[in-house]
């Protein structure tokens, strides 16, 4: 297996327009969590999100393709690469839930004659933008999508079809999400608090992530120390039902153990678990169930979700965590679950709680489920 190295990374998120002020808004346990202002809320019973409040450039039409362009864009100047690159095969994989969803509310909800609406868009306004030649894919597996888009993107260029991959997630808070959200009755009142006892549910929240991705052997001919190595990934797909996990967590236990398998990595060489955790009962009981049977009870890792901070941002979810997980490995820094107040007694998970834990690590597994049982996580190693 050709080893892959993760060589640039940048999240804009509700607390931050890059990933320094994310990551330090992490560290000191900011919150996004707001009344929404985007779309009018007063039929909502719950009516706060993680909302990005101004985009720093504004380059499109599309408030979804400028959101992640300035990402992207962000990424690749951390891994000093500038587009177009002569003699590369450059290419892009994005994960979305609701993708370019804010021309069809538009059409749907005042009858305007906006743009195209659809997930395809995002991808081809930014080939033509960055000046892309390699290929394009645009998953759309809900809240796992992100991890879709770093295993699609890490397989190009394992398979030698590509030189550099920008895996990425992006979604904007949207009347639809909102609406279906609240129609499931999923969404807390007023904060996000994963494994806390007495959690009310999630928050939605909106973001983008991107990860620049190369084969080790390259980033050594260009002289670019790589941030992180992608070790592997690992999916299932138990269709227990349309929106409620399997309590008994078989799907999730499979995609853990087959990344472990891949990885060539026991449970005890992990350090921390970047979980989904959403803060939904059934979610973190799950999530909970399968990191038990998993991991043996003398192993030492750490636990946290950064939903708490940021809200559910469902397609960019799995990419900004993992952004946040390379921070993580270079660090050796691992962010708090905030709003941990009293830990859920049937969540019983080494938390990290109250403030974030000095721990020096070598490996992080990055876990991120979807509806209709689509289970996924990935493996990211410290570059030694």
């Amino acid at each position: 297996m050709n080893s892959i190295s993760i060589t640039g990374t940048n999240a804009i998120t509700s607390i931050g327009q890059n990933l320094r002020e994310t990551w330090e808004g992490l560290l000191n346990g900011s919150s996004g969590a707001e009344k929404v202002t985007r779309f009018k809320i007063d039929s909502f019973q719950n009516q706060r999100a993680c909302e990005i409040k101004k985009l720093i450039k504004q380059r499109t039409p599309s408030r979804t393709v400028n959101l992640l362009l300035d990402c992207i864009e962000g990424a690749l100047k951390s891994a000093n690469l500038n587009l177009p690159l002569e003699n590369k095969v450059v290419g892009l994989c994005i994960g979305t839930t609701m993708g370019e969803i804010e021309p069809f509310e538009k059409n749907l909800i005042h009858g305007l004659n906006e743009l195209p609406a659809g997930p395809d868009m995002i991808g081809q306004a930014l080939y033509e933008i960055l000046g892309l030649n390699g290929p394009l894919w645009t998953f759309t597996n809900a809240c796992a999508a992100g991890n879709f888009a770093i295993a699609k993107a890490m397989d190009e260029v394992e398979d030698d079809e590509v030189d550099i991959m920008i895996a990425c997630g992006v979604d904007v808070l949207s009347q639809v999400a909102f609406t279906g959200f609240s129609s499931l009755r999923a969404m807390s009142p007023d904060v996000c608090s994963p494994f806390n006892s007495g959690r009310k549910g999630l928050l939605l929240g909106e973001g983008a992530g991107a990860i620049i991705i190369e084969k080790t052997k390259d980033t050594v001919e260009r002289n670019q120390k790589p941030l992180a190595s992608l070790c592997a990934y690992g999916f299932s797909s138990d269709g227990h039902h349309i929106t409620q996990p399997d309590p008994e967590a078989k799907g999730a236990i499979r995609a853990i153990q087959q990344a472990l398998l891949v990885a060539k990595l026991s449970p005890k060489d992990i350090g921390y678990v970047s979980a989904h955790g959403t803060g939904t009962l059934a979610n973190d009981y799950m999530e909970t169930k399968a990191l038990n049977e998993v991991f043996p009870r003398n192993c030492e890792y750490h636990v946290s979700s950064i939903k708490g901070h940021i809200g559910h941002t469902l397609g960019a979810a799995s990419v900004i965590e993992a952004v946040i997980s390379v921070q993580a490995l270079i660090s050796g820094i691992l962010p708090q679950n905030l709003n941990l107040q009293e830990i859920d007694p049937l969540c019983n998970l080494p938390l990290i709680k109250d403030t974030p834990l000095k721990k020096n690590i070598n490996y992080v597994l990055s876990n991120s489920y979807a509806f209709g049982g689509v289970n996924s996580s990935i493996i990211l190693g410290k570059v030694r």
